[in-house]
């Protein structure tokens, strides 16, 4: 593959050792890579005119053939056929919007949580991203040009939620600063630890089980409503102002944070949702959204040995429930959907609309639309079938990633 912009830092050092990881990582794919100093534009077109033969715009339209018309990083026109005169004109086959990750946490490495608390509600993911983190190019390479970046699972209440672009220049990369809070209602945060001995290690700490996260949540929440120095993140929460994002997997820890939302009085998200298959109706019920992560095909055990069901996707969608798959490779995640029943019309949307619209960052990404900004995903063919190929990416309007030979 060839690179054809990665935003890199200043100095030699660090410009160094960015290109040795990246071409480390190339001659693992088997590719070539070059790359460039940090640039505010790839190809310096500040206009540029995209004629597909098909476009799916992610709202459900299909073009074909179709055109869009770029202009500083925004979508400013879209039509079945277009002329401006002056412009740079790409042609591509089939035309795709950037896809959205709703739940990532690339770029923090190991210091995505802070383990010597329980309760973090103020941790801003964001401000500990590493935005040369490698793992940003192998997701641009698939087609990804938003993230939802969410804390670790390691303490009860993980802290603060944040979007943020693949690629680009760091000034344009924050999508949303601050998309919601991260809670866990799992064993996540129990695991490893123990009450029952001498106070030497940070993990001689509480929750030590499920019922102690639980506890845990509800303490934090009954302490925000009585306490007006409390947490202004959590504050927030209470006040109905900052959404709520849980990390759940199991049937009875979904349904211990339902019991959670109603006392509490939030409406949440569910991140992970393995189980969700068992409760598919109740959800739909509540419209509570659902971040699905990676399901494994042929596999029949999830994290904490949930039992998980391959066509989740397609129980959720036929229930009506609010839903988008996450965790990398999400175009291959939408064909294997689509193989275990999800509707085509519906799998396009799940790594695009639905997350951005689940994020509430929908009025930038997620579909391609006047105004939007111009993320897309050039591609060989029909974008469900898995011979298809990634031909280059965009974000906003700069091409990132190039496939070699184009």
């Amino acid at each position: 593959m060839k690179i054809t912009q990665m935003t890199i830092t200043k100095t030699l050092v660090r410009t160094t050792l960015m290109k040795a990881v990246a071409i480390v990582f190339a001659i693992g794919c088997g590719s070539t890579v070059s790359v460039i100093a940090d640039e505010p534009e790839v190809s310096g077109d500040k206009t540029v005119l995209i004629k597909a033969e098909v476009i799916h715009t992610g709202t459900g339209e299909i073009l074909r053939p179709g055109c869009v018309l770029i202009r500083d990083g925004k979508i400013v026109e879209i039509g079945e056929s277009l002329s401006v005169e002056g412009v740079k004109v790409v042609e591509v086959k089939s035309l795709i919007p950037g896809l959205v990750d709703a739940a990532s946490r690339i770029g923090a490495g190991r210091l995505d949580d802070e383990r010597t608390d329980e309760i973090t509600p103020d941790l801003a993911s964001v401000s500990i991203v590493d935005w040369k983190d490698i793992d940003f190019l192998q997701q641009l390479s698939g087609g990804t040009t938003c993230v939802h970046l969410t804390p670790g699972t390691s303490n009860v209440v993980a802290g603060l939620t944040s979007a943020v672009k693949t690629a680009g220049t760091i000034d344009r990369r924050i999508v949303a600063e601050r998309t919601g809070l991260a809670i866990s209602v799992c064993s996540d945060p129990a695991s490893g630890n123990n009450a029952r001995s001498r106070p030497d290690s940070i993990y001689i700490r509480q929750p030590t089980n499920r019922m102690g996260v639980v506890w845990m949540l509800r303490n934090a929440f009954h302490a925000t409503q009585n306490d007006k120095f409390a947490s202004p993140a959590m504050k927030d929460v209470t006040a109905g102002t900052l959404p709520v994002f849980a990390v759940s997997r199991t049937q009875h820890d979904i349904q211990a944070l339902m019991t959670l939302a109603d006392e509490f009085s939030f409406h949440p998200t569910l991140i992970g949702g393995q189980e969700c298959w068992k409760v598919t109706d109740e959800i739909a019920e509540r419209k509570m959204s659902v971040i699905l992560q990676r399901v494994i095909p042929g596999s029949s055990r999830g994290d904490e040995r949930t039992r998980i069901s391959a066509d989740m996707a397609a129980r959720l969608n036929k229930s009506g429930a609010t839903f988008c798959l996450s965790g990398g490779d999400l175009l291959d995640q939408m064909r294997f959907a689509v193989r275990f029943g999800l509707p085509a019309e519906s799998a396009l949307a799940s790594i695009t609309a639905s997350p951005a619209a689940i994020l509430k960052i929908d009025d930038r990404v997620g579909s391609i639309v006047v105004g939007k900004d111009a993320d897309l995903v050039a591609m060989t063919g029909d974008p469900l079938e898995f011979s298809t190929a990634i031909q280059w990416v965009m974000v906003d309007g700069a091409i990132q990633f190039e496939q070699a030979g184009n």
